[in-house]
């Protein structure tokens, strides 16, 4: 059999209790998160929401909407970006270069993906805008704020986004 020293047993037993200490703090610490992150009793009721007034919640959701928004249609506004250089990138070259035809196959699996995340992006903002239409219109109702501004943006993007669909 194997012949361990003194000194090999001693580390393998050094090392076992470490790593037993490891597992278990690693396993003390994540059931503390799951206690911590679990719902309550109640299912549609969050951990992450706080007790609060219903118009707090209504502005809450206002502005993060409106921060979503905005990341959306600059998504939106990249993807046609770099579709625009792409098509440019083909103009350039011409349909009779020999480079053209090698171009447009490797631009065919990102393009597709860019129209599908666009489509998704798009889908996203359909859903979002009458959310912050009703914030929009509570707030003006609720609160005496002057939303006209903020609804008529909203409105203007949503016909922007309607057009699109078409095009």
């Amino acid at each position: 059999m194997l012949d361990l020293g003194m000194t090999s047993v001693l580390f393998l037993l050094v090392g076992a209790v470490a790593a037993s200490t490891v597992i278990y703090y690693v396993l003390r610490i994540f059931r503390e998160w799951l206690r911590r992150n679990r719902p309550t009793g109640d299912p549609t009721r969050r951990a992450l929401v706080p007790d609060s007034s219903l118009d707090t919640h209504i502005a809450a959701q206002w502005t993060d909407g409106r921060l979503r928004l905005d990341f959306l249609l600059a998504l939106i506004k990249k993807l046609r970006t770099a579709l625009e250089q792409e098509v440019e990138t083909l103009r350039r070259l011409g349909h009779a270069d020999p480079q053209y035809e090698h171009e447009a196959r490797q631009m065919v699996e990102p393009n597709l993906r860019r129209f599908t995340f666009d489509q998704h992006l798009r889908d996203e903002c359909r859903v979002l805008i009458p959310l912050l239409q009703f914030c929009a219109r509570d707030l003006a109702q609720s609160q005496s704020r002057d939303m006209t501004q903020e609804l008529n943006a909203l409105a203007e993007i949503q016909a922007a986004i309607k057009l699109g669909d078409r095009g």
